[in-house]
């Protein structure tokens, strides 16, 4: 949907500052329950030196879907993310973060990446590790990030990128002192520009129209990562990876990846079995309570900037009034929503009140106002006053239409069925009627790609590295032309659009989280995005993955996964 990737299971990807102890098993063989998270800088990854690992060795990883536009920074392949997940070992990650979230240029790739104000612009420099190159040879190269910048800036209306963020105030990319430099120049700042480039793909696959589309479609064609495509099998939808003997870097420690879809309802069971090495507990209180009984297991816990969210579609008939909306929010109890979702589980329950900073993030600020609060009586003035008057079966009517409206959620995943149930009786109660729609996990995403829904609800991801503009700004941009984008909406503004122009320029720390605060307050008024609470990292884990589990804020190193001896 944006920078942020969306996540089926548990239902994006999505995501306060806790500091989780992964335990290890009980004489009884049975996993020990974690400790509840102190810090956000802090995660819970079983750290061990890679040297001292079994070398080799096979790593089963459970995704929600089986794409078939990889090219995930292509609108079409709505950024989901299990194509974040799979392409995670095969792809160029110029920058790494660790625990507290501090960028480092990736070695692997970046010998240096400096920023400069050269002639009233700012210039990045890339300076390109010259051992860098792509599964097919050819070097990484400065033509490289050109592409990148090209297909994603916005000017060419036959490219529907995932997001225009940064991109579209790149004024060029020119080849620096070698052809392993590559010097980017701004036409207004950008502060988050550390964010771009990622994810990173090779110039000879997407540099033309033609190849941002069919490139990656069905198929991986060329990597960048330690590790590389061995198989992609449509029909079981695994897809294998292997360790690839001409990556330059450290070796990994794994020989193979494999990365199964798995419908959610169906993890918990592939977890127990031992047929998946890693299960995303996320929210659920039930997959949670399964995970803690599998023998040799560890529950690893952490903050991230993973949030739960509904949206709705602007363009609905009977939600294109913004009194309509915002009394939809008000009608929601945030909090029952969220302890129906987390109770029980290692986690402080409380709504979040910012579509661009979780809770533990610095510069959060509540801009919600009356929007964020669960006011039933409030919600039905704003229908009164908006014409939809109850009517005698308990239900409001207008213009003898009843005031109406579809839920859609992806099927298997008993959170967002939970949530719809208790949905249903919130906006019964204020004599509004809303059925759900539960479909597949892949029409779920086409829909939303194609507006083809009222309201849904779902997780989003946002994967380290984490800037807030660079993962959610797309999602709010006014739609260009008649395409939404990531903005599945449909509804923005200019005003909203330069207020965000003006964060993403900011290099002053406190005026860019200040701005970013501007804006998330003009979007709490738009009424198009709830979000309802920050999400946590829990993931269940075979006790010996080492190095691997909830990352928080930290970019995960593929080369060090591994298994205890």
């Amino acid at each position: 949907m944006s920078r942020n990737t969306v996540k089926l299971a548990t239902a994006v990807a999505l995501s306060a500052g806790l500091v989780l102890s992964a335990s290890a098993c009980s004489s009884s063989g049975k996993s020990a329950a974690p400790a509840v998270a102190k810090k956000s800088t802090d995660n819970d990854i079983n750290p061990v030196d890679s040297t001292t690992l079994k070398q080799g060795g096979t790593f089963n990883y459970a995704v929600d879907q089986y794409s078939t536009q990889w090219n995930s920074n292509n609108a079409e392949s709505q950024n989901e993310a299990s194509i974040a997940d799979t392409e995670g070992p095969l792809l160029p990650q110029l920058f790494t973060t660790d625990a507290a979230g501090t960028f480092s240029a990736n070695p692997d790739y970046l010998t240096s990446a400096t920023v400069a104000t050269v002639g009233g612009k700012q210039v990045t420099t890339y300076d390109i590790n010259p051992k860098a190159h792509w599964s097919d040879g050819t070097p990484i190269t400065w033509k490289d990030f050109q592409a990148n910048a090209l297909m994603q800036n916005g000017t060419n209306p036959k490219i529907n990128a995932t997001s225009t963020a940064g991109y579209s105030q790149i004024a060029s990319v020119t080849q620096g002192k070698d052809q392993y430099e590559a010097v980017v120049t701004y036409s207004s700042p950008y502060s988050e520009w550390k964010g771009l480039f990622f994810p990173f793909y090779p110039a000879s696959q997407i540099g033309t129209v033609d190849g941002w589309e069919n490139s990656y479609k069905n198929k991986i064609p060329v990597t960048g990562g330690p590790f590389k495509v061995q198989s992609m099998n449509p029909t079981t939808k695994v897809v294998t990876e292997v360790a690839d003997p001409n990556w330059w870097g450290a070796k990994p420690v794994l020989s193979t990846i494999h990365f199964i879809t798995l419908d959610a309802s169906a993890t918990p069971g592939a977890f127990a079995s031992g047929e998946i090495d890693f299960e995303d507990v996320g929210p659920s209180v039930e997959i949670y309570k399964q995970a803690k009984q599998v023998a040799n297991t560890s529950i690893r816990v952490a903050y991230g900037s993973n949030w739960r969210q509904a949206w709705i579609n602007a363009k609905s008939p009977n939600l294109t009034d913004p009194n309509v909306r915002q009394a939809l929010f008000q009608a929601i109890d945030r909090n029952a929503i969220a302890k129906g979702d987390l109770s029980a589980l290692p986690w402080v329950i409380k709504p979040l009140n910012n579509h661009f900073l979780v809770a533990s993030a610095a510069g959060y600020q509540d801009n919600s106002g009356d929007l964020g609060k669960f006011d039933q009586t409030a919600a039905g003035a704003k229908l009164d006053a908006a014409g939809w008057k109850m009517g005698s079966d308990g239900f409001r009517q207008k213009n003898g239409q009843d005031l109406a409206f579809t839920l859609k959620i992806p099927s298997g995943t008993p959170v967002a069925t939970q949530e719809a149930a208790a949905m249903t009786a919130m906006y019964k109660a204020i004599g509004v009627k809303m059925a759900t729609d539960s479909v597949d996990g892949v029409q779920f995403f086409n829909d939303l790609n194609a507006e083809k829904f009222d309201m849904t609800i779902f997780s989003a991801t946002a994967l380290p590295p984490f800037l807030p503009l660079n993962n959610a700004e797309a999602s709010y941009q006014a739609p260009n032309k008649g395409n939404a984008g990531a903005n599945i909406s449909q509804l923005g503004s200019p005003a909203l659009d330069a207020q965000l122009a003006k964060a993403g320029g900011d290099t002053d720390t406190t005026q860019y989280y200040a701005d970013i605060n501007a804006a998330d307050a003009m979007i709490w008024q738009e009424a198009v995005n709830l979000p309802l609470y920050q999400r946590p990292q829990i993931f269940a884990a075979k006790a010996g993955l080492a190095n691997f589990g909830a990352f928080g804020n930290q970019t995960t190193d593929w080369t060090k996964v591994g298994w205890t001896k």
